[in-house]
């Protein structure tokens, strides 16, 4: 069995020591430095150059989140896991913009963290449980939003001119004088703005313009 030298990162003495101990038990790893102050960390990596760096996103002095892209910037081939108290889309972002192989929230099981070590060690990309739920509704929104693309972005600047006029109370005729176009015109776009923003009539269409007036603009 190969010895995976790590270094354990973390400001939280008590966590810091009980990740250590499970990586110890486990066998495969040799806890080669334990930090618990950010501005060190990168001094650490630079003497021992491990293999794996166990990173809190939370840590005195300097966040993780900084720190890993430091160590990043020096060594593109770093393998680093970052451990996160919070699961929000915000760390979930700041994961993805690191260019850290690996995230796991601190709750995660031993055997998650074991599996997520070994896996970022050998430079494979892990995300815990929490995160992977996440990225999978994001990908769901996101298809859906596909889908169901936003009516506001397909309405035409012309028909936008339109909207603003119609909200102003005036006839098909005096838009029609007012941008120098034929009524018929005027008609044809007020009904292009029914079918695409699914709407019945003109009062829908104005009812709309003025609860959408800013996303409009």
């Amino acid at each position: 069995m190969n010895i995976i030298d790590t270094i354990v990162a973390d400001g939280n003495e008590i966590f810091r020591y009980g990740l250590s101990a499970i990586l110890r038990d486990h066998g495969a790893f040799k806890i080669c430095s334990e930090v618990d102050n950010g501005a060190l960390v990168l001094t650490a990596y630079e003497s021992v150059k491990p293999q794996l760096c166990i990173l809190s996103f939370s840590m005195p002095e300097m966040e993780g989140i900084i720190i890993a892209k430091k160590i990043i910037d020096k060594d593109p081939d770093a393998n680093i896991l970052l451990v996160a108290d919070k699961t929000d889309r915000s760390t979930l972002n700041e994961f993805l913009d690191s260019g850290a192989f690996g995230l796991i929230h601190s709750s995660a099981h031993e055997f998650e963290l074991i599996d997520a070590a070994e896996k970022v060690a050998i430079g494979e990309r892990f995300l815990g449980k929490q995160f992977s739920r996440m990225m999978t509704e994001e990908y769901k929104r996101l298809a859906r939003k596909k889908k169901h693309p936003d009516p506001i972005k397909s309405i035409t600047k012309r028909e936008r001119e339109i909207l603003g006029l119609l909200t102003e109370g005036l006839t098909s005729t005096e838009i029609a004088n007012k941008l120098y176009i034929s009524p018929r015109t005027v008609d044809k776009h007020r009904t292009n703005l029914l079918k695409k923003l699914d709407l019945k009539n003109t009062a829908a269409l104005v009812r709309f313009a003025m609860e959408n007036q800013q996303a409009l603009l």
